[in-house]
């Protein structure tokens, strides 16, 4: 399976490709660990890459995209879990609050 069938099949929204934001390495590493019947709880993958993204200490302009990517993913539960730790990162400002509650 290439890349682009797996995210597709992992459900990524298309703006993580827009945003360049899938690295070949990191996809590589999940795609390595994918085994039939993954793709029923996909939310596990898209959650690695955005704390993948958290752990490097993103800019404000990377937190307002994740921010944003969160709102566009499937399962919103993972998604708000997400953004409580957007709301922790280093560059997390006023900006970034307001985007987050207007909900996009």
């Amino acid at each position: 399976m290439d890349r682009s069938a797996y995210l597709e099949m992992m459900e990524f929204p298309t703006k993580w490709w827009e945003y360049d934001l899938l690295r070949a390495e990191l996809i590589d590493q999940l795609m390595a660990t994918y085994q039939p019947g993954m793709e029923s709880a996909s939310e596990h993958d898209r959650n690695s890459v955005f704390h993948w993204w958290l752990r490097k200490s993103p800019s404000k302009d990377l937190l307002m995209k994740l921010v944003e990517l969160s709102f566009l993913d499937p399962d919103q539960a993972m998604a708000g879990d997400v953004r409580t730790y957007i709301a922790q990162s280093v560059f997390f400002d006023r900006d970034v609050a307001l985007f987050i509650r207007g909900g996009r």
